[in-house]
């Protein structure tokens, strides 16, 4: 089989890859994977015909695979497909999956990968919750050992479509990061004060850099000489940037910042 594209999702996204395919009036398969999950996307005369990822088939599986930011792509030249399971004009998709990635980069900024673990909130506040089927569904899965990924495949959804349930729950304080807890016990043990800001400070680390976040806000508390009880704005504005100068993700680092921003709009009314 001949193949005339290929590259990283690094450095060009399947959007991207959608454009140049369209344009050029192209026909074949664009194969697309990204760790061990694979989908392909066919072409005829420059129109998306038929998309498959997984067990997902026809525009959802472009909207799954216009989330992957790594691996890698390669477009088959004059690989055809019987099946045509899309119906609709690349522009109208494209501005779609555009609004998708959106919303992936807001879930993102609570919900950092598929392969996140959640727990049962314990401490749910008293307040009427009204919860559509599948959000009931997932939540009977949720069992701090099973990732989103693994139970989306479990309920028969895409991650993405998960992830978007998942936040939902996770706004509605219904369940948290099972290693929220283990940092919280690392905040008593790293003799942290358990104030609402350092509360807020190491959650939003952990998030960014994993369960050392206690650890790493202890130490540059120490470096630079901060108070952390001490409610001025200035030493809590220099608290944080340092602490994302030290965040290696860039994405991560602007979700940290983000977040803590919001915190501190908001006070301590959070």
């Amino acid at each position: 089989m001949n193949h005339d594209i290929q590259g990283n999702l690094e450095n060009t996204r399947c959007p991207e890859i959608i454009k140049i395919l369209t344009l050029g009036k192209r026909a074949g398969r664009l194969f697309i994977s990204s760790g061990s999950e694979t989908g392909s996307i066919y072409f005829k005369d420059g129109k998306i015909i038929h998309a498959k990822c997984g067990n997902i088939e026809g525009v959802k599986a472009i909207y799954e695979m216009a989330a992957w930011s790594s691996g890698s792509y390669k477009f088959f030249i004059d690989e055809s497909s019987d099946l045509i399971t899309i119906n609709i004009p690349a522009d109208e998709i494209l501005r779609e999956t555009e609004n998708r990635i959106r919303q992936m980069e807001k879930i993102a900024s609570l919900i950092p990968s598929a392969n996140t673990v959640f727990t049962l909130e314990n401490d749910i506040k008293d307040k009427e919750v009204i919860l559509k089927a599948v959000q009931w569904k997932m939540l009977s899965f949720i069992d701090g050992k099973k990732t989103i990924s693994e139970i989306a495949q479990t309920i028969g959804i895409s991650d993405s479509d998960a992830m978007k349930v998942f936040y939902t729950l996770f706004r509605q304080g219904l369940i948290r990061d099972s290693e929220q807890g283990a940092s919280s016990n690392q905040q008593k043990n790293s003799g942290l004060p358990e104030t609402d800001f350092i509360s807020n400070l190491v959650k939003n680390l952990t998030i960014a850099i994993g369960p050392i976040a206690p650890i790493i806000v202890s130490e540059t508390a120490n470096e630079n000489s901060i108070d952390l009880l001490s409610d001025d704005i200035t030493q809590r504005a220099i608290m944080i940037e340092t602490l994302h100068s030290r965040i290696p993700d860039e994405n991560a680092g602007l979700a940290f910042l983000d977040s803590m921003a919001e915190w501190l709009k908001n006070g301590d009314s959070q």
